[in-house]
């Protein structure tokens, strides 16, 4: 009876070790797949706002070629002469304020859309076209946006390997990644690393590829 009862403690134990190692190892997964959807968030939001920084660079070297184009050149000072371009914008943006169908927008969404209108407006303009167009072309510094959407990415403990911004129907697309680090648990769950890979686009710029020109797609690792 004695060996019975004694075989029977042993299977017991037996059984509750195993119990053991697998709620350890439902444990691990589930910390790791918990761990796999953070670094997914982490990327996309990376990802995101250096699309959104790359959107806000761009603008800002836009505007200031514009200055300089309307210090620099004839055609516009003649112009500028009779209403400057930060004007025209200005002008366009209490239209849109009192329009009534820009409901719910902020003061920057606003004068951002007036700035795309105007600028599409004078680009397309037989008087402003070809020589704007093409000093915009010259002045906009290009790699000052790749530095900033490289330095957003690595300030955000992001990873330069195999990132890409991609300029696609007139946005600003950035891909970019976070490592991922496997928890692992005795030789059941072995550790391993892996970049998580997200994408995000900023908001669209009408004129963007027509001022961009090429590589329409560059690899930041470089």
């Amino acid at each position: 009876m004695k060996k019975i009862l004694n075989n029977e403690r042993g299977n017991i134990a037996i059984f509750v070790l195993g119990l053991l190692i697998i709620n350890m190892v439902l444990f691990v997964f589930v910390l790791n797949l918990g761990s796999v959807f953070a670094t997914k968030e982490k990327s996309a939001s990376i990802a995101q706002q250096a699309s959104m920084v790359a959107t806000s660079v761009f603008y800002e070297e836009v505007r200031s070629a514009i200055e300089e184009y309307e210090e620099e050149t004839l055609e516009g000072v003649l112009h500028a002469f009779f209403e400057d371009f930060e004007e025209k914008v200005d002008e366009r943006k209490g239209q849109l304020e009192s329009s009534g169908g820009y409901v719910g927008w902020s003061i920057r969404e606003i004068e951002i859309e007036a700035f795309d209108q105007v600028l599409n407006e004078e680009l397309n303009s037989s008087d402003y076209r070809v020589e704007l167009e093409g000093f915009l072309k010259s002045r906009v510094d290009k790699q000052k946006v790749i530095r900033s959407v490289k330095n957003t990415i690595q300030k955000n403990d992001g990873l330069l390997e195999d990132a890409q911004l991609e300029i696609k129907n007139n946005k600003f697309h950035v891909k970019a990644s976070k490592e991922f680090t496997a928890t692992t648990y005795s030789n059941i769950i072995e550790s391993f690393q892996d970049n998580v890979y997200q994408n995000s686009s900023g908001p669209k710029i009408d004129f963007l590829e027509e001022i961009w020109g090429n590589p329409r797609t560059i690899n930041l690792e470089e």
